[in-house]
């Protein structure tokens, strides 16, 4: 398959290349660079993180800028993008603890707080001819995101 994964902690993407490692995988790591993936490919599956670095952007002026933190929500933007490419499969995959953020706790009542495996189809939505999963990231012992398990719900 065809697999954009869109992760800024570099453990999570190490893990991406070692679980996905029989797919064509792309991975990038900004937004920007999402954004022109999803622009010019065709994909299978997107996978993204939640949170990530403000970048830059071409288009916000001095006082948008003033809004810009050092971490954004851009994971829901490109659901919904992805989706609107009619990606097959596409899932937020966050590993912020709903304590320590509040984008994290906005999507409890979209996922199950922590990761189950009996409530992860739950997760579920469909957005045009996407099936879209909104998750609190299983983990490998090591603690870096477990993408085959994500992967393999999403295909159920």
């Amino acid at each position: 398959m065809e697999i954009l994964v869109i992760e800024d902690t570099e453990m999570h993407m190490q893990s991406a290349r070692e679980q996905l490692s029989g797919h064509n995988l792309e991975i990038v790591s900004a937004y920007e660079a999402a954004e022109i993936s999803l622009q010019h490919n065709q994909y299978n599956v997107v996978l993204t993180d939640l949170m990530m670095p403000k970048g830059g952007n071409s288009v916000m002026s001095p006082k948008g800028m003033r809004y810009i933190f050092d971490l954004l929500p851009y994971g829901f933007p490109l659901i919904l993008l992805a989706a609107k490419k009619n990606v097959p499969y596409i899932g937020l995959v966050t590993d912020v603890n709903h304590h320590d953020h509040p984008m994290s706790a906005c999507i409890d009542p979209l996922s199950s707080a922590y990761w189950n495996e009996k409530n992860s189809p739950s997760s579920l939505l469909r957005i045009n001819n996407s099936r879209v999963g909104i998750f609190h990231a299983p983990f490998l012992d090591d603690q870096r995101k477990d993408w085959n398990r994500v992967l393999e719900v999403l295909l159920k």
